[in-house]
């Protein structure tokens, strides 16, 4: 068999009573937190736009933290771009991989528009992340070395997968909706540049681009079986073929669930710079000042480079609090200048103290073996009376590893909703999802 039939074989045969209860709440948990943090992006400029764009008459589905409505699969898109414009969405490190934001909006909000089984979203939502997180894993990092968001790869084959399963799709056809997905695969990392909006638009088109997959493969059309081994496989197409590891697409099928690798993030940034943030928090609780400070040096690998890192006079003078987001520097100072990093640290980034300190900072390459599967922090701090400090975290907090404990959890859900009496009648939603018919429409 090749993996395209071993993959959609083990979804559709795979009972909801079949999967583990740790899952289950694993994926309760991953669908908690991003719905909260959807809430929290639906008042961002860019969601405010599209919304316009978005909006349809005559429309029942909500868009979240909003009064507006669309129709089950624009709700859906717009929920998903909620859930990635702030970066405080969960990641399955390993993988470099974002699905939660695509899954979550694609099973609730067109999901339940299409069936009123609990326990069938459930499961849509842990088989996304099942496929999504093997093919991100098996590309091992080499997706991003050749420029594309792994999220607007891996994650197109997240939303085929939930959409095959919600539609009542068999094998067969459900292998070729994973062929027709391969094709509707792509994003670049081009939105770096100038911190753009392109990359929630990579989410938005994934929930697209799968329930389509999913449709065209529905009505008879076939696609390719051969897209994970084939002359022109995604592999080869995306990443650096030589690199991958695509045993890691069927290894463990069934025994080892992706969704129990993912990490759900404590600070609303680019995920690779967690480390080196959990390092300045370290830092300031040893009491040292900034001023006592004269150099900063963090160690960072390659591929994080390339977002967080570089061009350097670009993470020192970021030009918006999004491009904040994705600067090493800036985020670094932020927790060691105020001692926490969260959504009101984005209010104000030209504050004199922060921008100073951040060009103390500064980095080197170093190919840390704890990469990817932990997004490692080193730092060496040279102080003005010529000491110098090493800071070091194996685990960034959040990581299933190191995780965020329940009462961490809730706190992030409740702070980002905002709203106790809506915070409430979600979590008791979500909680109970396997029990309910609909899921309702959560609005300010």
């Amino acid at each position: 068999m090749l993996y395209s039939e071993k993959l959609a074989d083990f979804v559709i045969n795979t009972k909801y009573e079949d999967i583990p209860t740790s899952v289950i709440t694993r994926a309760k948990e991953l669908m908690l937190d991003t719905v909260g943090v959807a809430i929290a992006g639906s008042t961002n400029d860019a969601i405010l736009k599209s919304i316009k764009a978005f909006k349809d008459e005559n429309a029942n589905v909500s868009i979240w933290g909003s009064d507006f409505k669309a129709t089950p699969i624009n709700a859906a898109m717009l929920n998903a771009m909620s859930s990635h414009v702030l970066d405080f969405d969960d990641t399955l490190t390993k993988a470099i991989l974002h699905a939660s934001a695509i899954l979550t909006p694609l099973c609730l909000s067109y999901g339940f528009s299409k069936t009123n089984d609990g326990k069938k979203i459930l499961k849509a939502f842990i088989m996304g992340w099942e496929v999504a997180g093997r093919i991100g894993i098996a590309s091992n990092g080499t997706f991003h070395k050749k420029g594309f968001h792994t999220s607007a790869i891996a994650g197109v084959f997240a939303a085929t997968t939930a959409a095959c399963i919600i539609n009542d799709l068999d094998s067969l056809q459900t292998i070729n909706a994973l062929g027709f997905a391969a094709s509707f695969a792509g994003g670049i990392n081009e939105f770096l540049s100038n911190g753009s909006n392109s990359k929630i638009l990579h989410i938005a088109n994934a929930v697209l681009n799968g329930i389509r997959a999913s449709k065209y493969a529905q009505i008879g059309l076939f696609a390719p079986v051969s897209i994970f081994e084939g002359r022109d496989n995604i592999f080869r197409a995306f990443g650096i073929e030589n690199e991958c590891n695509k045993k890691q697409l069927d290894e463990n099928l069934g025994k080892d669930y992706m969704i129990m690798q993912v990490s759900i993030k404590p600070y609303p940034s680019c995920h690779f710079a967690h480390g080196l943030i959990d390092c300045a928090k370290l830092l300031k609780e040893d009491g040292i000042k900034a001023c006592d400070i004269e150099e900063i040096i963090c160690y960072v690998n390659s591929v994080p480079i390339s977002f967080i890192c570089e061009p350097i006079e670009q993470k020192h003078n970021p030009k918006s609090d999004y491009e904040v987001k994705f600067s090493f520097a800036y985020l670094f100072s932020l927790m060691f200048i105020d001692g926490y990093l969260n959504l009101k640290s984005f209010e104000n980034i030209k504050r004199k103290e922060i921008a100073d300190f951040a060009k103390k900072i500064k980095y080197e390459k170093y190919e840390s073996t704890y990469f990817p599967k932990y997004f490692y922090g080193k730092i060496s701090v040279k102080l003005k009376n010529q000491k110098t400090l090493i800071k070091e975290v194996k685990i960034n907090k959040g990581n299933p590893e190191n995780p965020l404990n329940k009462d961490e959890l809730l706190e992030k859900f409740y702070s980002n909703v905002n709203n106790l009496a809506l915070s409430n009648s979600i979590k008791e939603q979500i909680l109970n999802i396997e029990n309910i018919k609909n899921f309702k429409t959560p609005n300010k």
